[in-house]
């Protein structure tokens, strides 16, 4: 009773598989290419059309591999070539080595959002959507297509995207293939509304990790089961077939994509592995059959079968691809007899009767593996519009293997607790190390700024002092004559300009370096700014009789937050204007440099030591140090001016001869693209600028949500990478909120977070991006590579 009962589980487990293969969910009503060419989608709800392939005949531009919008529109003057989807070249009548462009036309009755997915393990194919208000736009990408052979590459990756669909929509799929013997689209692309499509997509994640933690799970417990019990060598074999198959996955389903920055490469080493996974999964399935069924199976019988995959392996290992390849075929054939010898092996242990649960627990997963590899080498030669079983069968196959391997060790029944202690310990560790730098890092800063408030307090002291001078001075009746009370008076006003003037740097500094000033990105005018700071600056240099000289060009447009770079302006102005003898002048000019601005403050002062070069941007530096008429200051304004510089993602050096003037040299960033980094950490910003240092873009920073919304409004950036966690709102909120806005919608835009689920709801957080209308998702811990990857994509920077 107790052994049916474990027949009823496998059969329970069989059914589960089976419900998690299914490829396609039912329609509401059938949608297909109802003619050549041709996306019937009237009368669909979007919201509610499920994923369905699209399959069929499409109109097809063999030799034809169009780039520009014009190119594209060209086609519709020639005569398409009907080809289906998916379907083999050369059963089509076309050479297999070549070229095509496939075109796919919509008839909708409402405008509606769908999504797109392909995924395509041989031949390159790039996507594209044309819509008339829209023009040509670029949906996905996998390999590199080209016109000849050495360029042209195929990877397995896939593209998911959403897009709009209109009135007139043409889908573009281009195809090209150099390698492989038939050649064609060998999967058909997907399309449904995006919440179904989504769900897919997860779905579809979930059944890989499910077959993943399968044989993952089988090949741990049967590797300690063997290191426990030696002599049972079946129990190893068994063991490295898990991990074949294992490795077969990861690398079929590129799993591993993740891993490493895609390249030709890694592309083809990672295919010539997953067939040599494949042989290994030959070679260890026959010493299995070998150490379970002895005596059945006899030492020379096994040679002999091992001779052939001794072939496979040495001609997978060193022939080209092309060649290799071709013996996918023989290779599932011959898995076919090696499965059909195990049957004779099968029948004889059921004579036995001690041994007729083992053998027909055997049996049923044979039956099943035998089944599934038959049915997808007919999918597989036929190009049919089905899913692939195998994954499925072999499944079930190893649930049955260990199933019978448990039966023959039943006293093994340790389990493996070691999983994740050490791990979890190891990240806790660094958890505090990193709690710990933080803490170190907000008392220094907090120290700072405390002596900072310290100066700043101790120089406002002495202005009571000015202040009960005055009053002495305005008294009635004076004590002084009127000459001298108006030169006491003067001078009191002076040196109250002056401290109040130090006083307005210092905070103006502080809050400068407690980030409650951050840049306020928009677009301005050099030119427009210089005339402002001159206007602001004439008392100061009609008082020292300076000529200030103006050499910048009328419409000078720069990206930045023109408040704080007038106001580094007017500091090295008023520095110059400070450190410069009566009858002086001051130059400044404004030129482009390498997609740089550089903004340069020449004087004819009393300039400064070389050896000063290192330290002049040190606040307090020149504290000591009085102008030529001995006017004072807080020895923070340069300081001020490099944090701006620094913020902008620029640079500020100053060269001087001493007696003979000083040059301060701005340089700031002048690209046409704009990333935004929205992150409260300091830290991390600091690492993506980093990561960002050689991209031809503007870096800009933000650590507050709020206030990045209302910067975007002047300012659209091209890219915003945005942090998950934040005190204000999360990343999510603040991308619903963008998103809100119709004008804001072209904004791309990545998610960056330690964590890949939402604490608040428990869903993933890359799904709820993509429904928030981002358009990625990235953790916090993979590595730069990938990072620039995905950046250099959605820039279009690749």
């Amino acid at each position: 009773m107790i052994k049916f009962k474990k027949i009823y589980i496998l059969l329970g487990v069989a059914l589960i598989l089976v419900s998690t293969c299914r490829q396609y969910p039912p329609q509401e009503r059938e949608v297909r290419i109802s003619e050549t060419g041709v996306l019937d989608l009237r009368g669909i709800d979007f919201n509610r059309l499920m994923p369905f392939p699209l399959s069929g005949v499409w109109d097809a531009y063999p030799g034809k591999l169009p780039k520009t919008e014009v190119e594209f529109l060209a086609l519709e003057k020639e005569t398409p070539t009907p080809l289906l989807i998916p379907g083999y070249w050369v059963n089509q009548n076309l050479p297999a080595h070549g070229y095509v462009t496939y075109r796919l036309k919509f008839l909708v009755d409402e405008p509606g959002t769908v999504m797109l997915y392909l995924k395509e393990a041989s031949s390159a194919y790039k996507i594209f959507l044309w819509r008339p208000d829209k023009g040509l736009d670029e949906l996905g990408s996998s390999g590199k297509l080209s016109t000849n052979k050495e360029e042209s590459i195929g990877y397995y990756t896939e593209t998911a995207r959403s897009f709009r669909v209109t009135k007139d929509t043409v889908l573009y799929l281009q195809v090209s293939n150099y390698l492989y013997s038939r050649g064609g689209a060998y999967y058909s692309p997907l399309i449904g509304g995006n919440n179904n499509m989504l769900s897919y997509l997860e779905n579809k994640v979930r059944k890989e990790f499910l077959f993943i933690g399968v044989f993952s799970v089988l090949f741990l417990y049967h590797l300690v089961l063997f290191l426990h019990r030696r002599k049972d060598s079946f129990t190893l074999f068994y063991s490295l077939i898990c991990l074949a198959w294992l490795t077969r996955i990861l690398l079929f389903e590129r799993v591993t994509r993740d891993w490493f920055e895609p390249s030709d490469f890694m592309e083809m080493l990672q295919i010539r592995f997953e067939y040599l996974s494949f042989i290994f999964v030959q070679f260890f399935s026959i010493q299995f059959f070998y150490y379970y069924f002895q005596p059945f199976i006899k030492s020379k019988i096994r040679n002999f079968m091992l001779i052939p995959i001794l072939i496979f392996f040495i001609v997978t290992l060193f022939t080209p691809y092309e060649i290799y390849t071709k013996l996918l075929q023989v290779t599932q054939v011959y898995m076919i007899l090696i499965l059909s010898y195990s049957f004779y092996a099968v029948t004889r242990t059921l004579e036995v009767k001690e041994a007729r649960y083992s053998g027909f627990v055997f049996l049923l997963g044979t039956a099943a593996i035998l089944f599934t590899t038959i049915f997808d080498s007919i999918v597989f030669l036929k190009r049919l519009d089905l899913p692939m079983m195998t994954n499925f069968g072999f499944a079930a196959y190893s649930i049955c293997l260990a199933t019978v391997i448990a039966n023959r060790n039943s006293y093994a029944w340790e389990t493996a607790e070691y999983l994740t202690l050490n791990l979890r310990n190891e990240v806790d560790w660094k958890t505090i190390e990193l709690r710990k730098e933080k803490e170190k890092a907000e008392k220094a800063s907090e120290l700072k700024d405390k002596f900072i408030s310290i100066v700043s307090h101790d120089i406002r002291s002495p202005l009571f002092g000015i202040s009960s001078v005055v009053n002495l001075l305005t008294e009635t009746p004076p004590s002084m004559t009127p000459e001298k009370a108006k030169q006491v008076l003067s001078e009191a006003s002076g040196g109250l300009k002056n401290l109040l003037s130090m006083v307005e740097e210092l905070i103006q500094y502080s809050r400068f370096q407690n980030a409650t000033i951050f840049p306020d990105y928009q677009l301005f005018d050099f030119f427009q700014l210089v005339e402002a700071v001159k206007e602001k600056a004439k008392p100061l240099l009609d008082a020292k009789n300076i000529l200030l000289e103006i050499d910048i060009v009328e419409s000078s447009v720069g990206i930045g937050d023109p408040h704080l770079i007038q106001h580094l302006l007017w500091n090295l102005i008023t520095n110059s204007i400070k450190f410069t003898h009566k009858k002086g002048s001051i130059q400044i000019s404004l030129t482009e440099i390498e997609n740089r601005w550089s903004l340069k403050v020449k004087d004819s002062g009393i300039g400064f030591p070389d050896k000063w070069k290192e330290n002049i941007f040190e606040e307090g530096y020149l504290y000591l140090r009085k102008g030529t008429e001995d006017e004072m200051g807080a020895g923070v304004g340069l300081a001020f001016c490099k944090e701006v510089s620094e913020r902008h993602g620029g640079s500020l050096t100053a060269t001087a001869t001493e007696g003979k003037g000083a040059t301060f040299e701005f340089l700031l960033p002048n690209y046409e693209k704009v990333v935004m980094i929205l992150d409260d950490n300091p830290g991390y910003r600091k690492q993506l600028r980093k990561i960002l240092k050689d991209f031809p873009c503007v870096i800009w920073e933000e650590e507050y949500p709020d206030h990045a919304l209302q910067s975007i409004v002047k300012l659209k950036p091209d890219l915003v990478l945005v942090d998950f966690s934040m005190p204000e709102k999360d990343g999510l909120t603040f991308l619903r909120e963008l998103y809100s806005d119709p004008d804001m919608i072209d904004i791309k835009s990545i998610m960056l977070s330690s964590s890949q689920t939402d604490p608040n709801t428990g869903k993933k957080l890359e799904r709820e991006v993509l429904e928030s209308g981002g358009d990625g998702f990235l953790r916090k811990t993979y590595p730069d590579e990938k990072v620039i990857f995905e950046i250099k994509k959605c820039l279009n920077l690749n």
